[in-house]
C-alpha cells in the first residue's frame, strides 16, 4: 500500500481553522462561567479535554493505520486527508483508503464502553441508563461523504455509482447496537478488513490513482480563475476490471 501525503501549507491551513473554533468555544464556556477565575478554570480543564481526546484519536488511527498497510500493493491512504466543503472550510477524515473496491472515508472512534445508534441518534451507556450524545458519529461520516463526493466529482467524470463508502468504527468499545443507521459502523479492524473484502470491485489502476493525485496535490482555497473553470475534468475510461 501506498502512503498518501498532503502539503504542509493546507494542513497548516486546517490548523489555523481548527484553532480559531477551539478559541471560540473556549471563550463562550468563560462566558458561561463569568469569567474571572473560574473561567479559567474552566478553559484549561477544557484545553485538557481537547488534548486527551487528540491523544487518543491519534492512538486509535495510527493502530488502524498500521493494521491497513497490509493491504495490496495498488491501494494508497492518506491519514487526516484534507478535502474541502461546501462552505468554503476544509473537513478532516481519519483515514482515507483508496482501492479498486472503491473509495472508504473512515471515522474512527476510540471510545470504550457501550454505545446504542438508531437512526443516527446515539446513546452511550452509564450504569443502567443510556445517555443521548450530543454528536452523531454517523452523520459526521455522512457529511465527510456528502463533501467528498461533491469535490471529486467536480475533479473526474464518469466515477461509479456507490464506489464512495463512509464507515465508522469503534475499535475499543465494549458493545456496538445500531439500527437503521445512514453508514456502515464496525466494531474492529477485522471487521473493517472483512467490509473491504465483502465490497464489490469499482475502481481500475488508473482511477485509483487519478483519485490520489488529485488529494496529494489539493491547495485551498481552490482557484476559481478562468482558466482553471475552463480546464475539463478528466474522464475516465472504462475497463474490465481483472480478478
Amino acid at each position: 500500500m501506498r502512503i498518501l501525503r498532503q502539503s504542509e501549507s493546507l494542513k497548516q491551513i486546517f490548523k489555523e481553522q481548527i484553532e480559531n473554533k477551539v478559541s471560540e468555544k473556549r471563550e463562550k464556556l468563560q462566558e458561561s462561567l463569568g469569567g474571572g477565575f473560574l473561567g479559567e478554570i474552566g478553559s484549561g480543564f477544557y484545553d485538557f479535554i481537547q488534548f486527551k481526546n487528540q491523544v487518543k484519536g491519534g492512538i486509535g488511527e495510527n493502530f488502524l493505520s498500521f493494521f491497513l498497510q497490509t493491504l495490496p500493493d495498488t491501494w494508497t491512504m492518506l491519514n487526516n486527508g484534507l478535502v474541502p466543503t461546501s462552505s468554503g472550510k476544509l473537513t478532516e477524515i481519519d483515514l482515507l483508503v483508496i482501492g479498486d473496491k472503491g473509495i472508504f472515508l473512515i471515522e474512527v472512534k476510540t471510545w470504550k464502553g457501550s454505545f446504542t445508534c438508531y437512526k443516527d441518534r446515539w446513546k452511550r451507556r452509564e450504569g443502567s441508563r443510556w445517555i443521548p450524545l450530543e454528536s452523531s458519529p454517523s452523520e459526521q461520516s455522512l457529511y465527510h461523504k456528502k463533501m467528498f463526493a461533491q469535490w471529486i466529482n467536480s475533479k473526474i467524470n464518469n466515477l461509479p455509482e456507490n464506489c464512495i463508502q463512509a464507515p465508522v468504527i469503534f475499535p475499543i468499545a465494549k458493545w456496538i447496537g445500531v439500527t437503521d443507521c445512514s453508514v456502515p459502523v464496525l466494531g474492529s479492524s477485522q471487521e473493517l478488513r472483512q467490509f473491504f473484502e465483502n465490497s464489490p470491485k469499482k475502481l481500475v489502476a488508473e482511477q485509483i490513482l487519478t483519485i490520489s493525485e488529485l488529494l496529494e496535490d489539493l491547495e485551498f482555497p481552490v482557484l476559481t480563475d478562468k482558466s482553471s473553470e475552463s480546464k475539463p475534468k478528466p474522464t475516465l475510461r472504462k475497463k474490465t476490471l481483472i480478478n
